[in-house]
């Protein structure tokens, strides 16, 4: 297929409702297995006596979401960033909790190039928070238990945690959503998690509504009368694609811009600004410990998008899959320990 009609076919297809596939627990895990669980993991929680599965990715390629399972083109991966599964106490779901679809730079993947989207209709842009993200569950017995995108025992996490249980408007908004199968998605941000962005307080800022049932983005009027103070990502509605484009290179202060589309479907514009403090235009990228310390935080996918050397692009990529496979390594014989010791540290300390 020539590009310019594999271009118009993908915009053509794009500009019909985004439809999101929401895994089962059971696909979830056949999407693990069959990446030997290097690509895709499933992490496993206790709280309130109550199962809780939360899957993951490290280092996944755009291949990789789209199709995570060898002769399979139906399941897709897009939900496996913090897809939450809560069990009941007899083994029986009782619920799934979505956070953000995987989504990409411009000019990232082929589903977010230019000529792609460039005639996509913009719904809002929303300013790119430079935090952690954060949403909620609940549980069975209807407590509300905050998270990271990976974890209800990290430290981000228990500072979500304590802003739901001293925040009012952030209790009012989560507590609605929740108990109406919605979810709330927040950026926790703080002068204690910075990133590269300096931020006054501790706070949540709301980024996105989430319909728990379909996947669907909802607009923020859904919960205008539950909101309080709650602060928002700020909106910027009156530019086009090339104007954020254009802006991209001058702009100071600020990581980027999140495009959301009619269809649903959204992108991420970084400003250059943004990009050179993480050292992406500098010669750290020929220091292998450099690259590594960018793989691990997961800062690869804005590197990636801004090199045009092919041969660059394949060992960062095949740099990313031998450190998967010595996570998996240390990963594995850390839970061999736990199994023979059987969490009991005082025989583990004797032996």
């Amino acid at each position: 297929m020539k590009l310019h009609n594999y271009n118009s076919f993908i915009t053509e297809s794009l500009q019909n409702k985004h439809s999101y596939y929401l895994p089962t627990y059971e696909e979830c895990r056949e999407m693990c297995d069959n990446n030997d669980n290097l690509i895709f993991y499933e992490s496993k929680h206790v709280l309130d006596g109550y199962d809780i599965s939360i899957f993951n990715y490290r280092l996944a390629s755009y291949n990789h979401f789209n199709k995570p399972i060898p002769n399979n083109d139906k399941v897709k991966a897009f939900e496996m960033r913090g897809i939450t599964f809560v069990w009941n106490k007899d083994g029986s779901l009782y619920n799934r909790f979505l956070l953000l679809d995987k989504f990409f730079n411009l000019n990232q993947t082929p589903c977010s190039m230019y000529d792609v989207v460039k005639d996509l209709t913009i719904k809002h842009i929303n300013n790119k928070e430079d935090g952690s993200i954060a949403s909620f569950v609940k549980l069975p017995n209807g407590k509300m238990y905050g998270r990271s995108k990976t974890s209800f025992q990290s430290d981000q996490a228990f500072e979500i945690q304590r802003i739901y249980d001293t925040n009012k408007d952030i209790k009012t908004l989560v507590d609605f959503c929740l108990n109406n199968d919605i979810i709330p998605i927040f950026e926790y941000v703080s002068p204690t998690n910075r990133i590269v962005l300096r931020y006054q307080d501790d706070e949540l800022i709301l980024l996105k509504l989430r319909n728990n049932k379909t996947g669907e983005y909802l607009d923020m009027d859904v919960v205008k009368d539950y909101i309080g103070n709650t602060k928002f990502a700020s909106y910027n509605n009156d530019k086009t694609l090339d104007d954020l484009i254009s802006l991209k290179d001058i702009i100071k202060d600020k990581e980027g811009d999140v495009v959301h589309f009619t269809n649903g479907k959204m992108i991420k514009i970084k400003s250059k600004w943004y990009s050179d403090l993480h050292k992406i235009y500098t010669e750290d990228l020929n220091r292998e410990n450099c690259l590594i310390e960018l793989i691990l935080d997961e800062k690869i996918d804005d590197i990636i998008v801004q090199i045009e050397d092919k041969n660059k692009i394949k060992d960062i990529e095949d740099l990313s899959l031998l450190i998967n496979k010595v996570i998996l390594f240390y990963s594995e014989s850390v839970d061999d320990l736990l199994s023979k010791y059987k969490d009991d540290r005082k025989v583990f300390v004797l032996h």
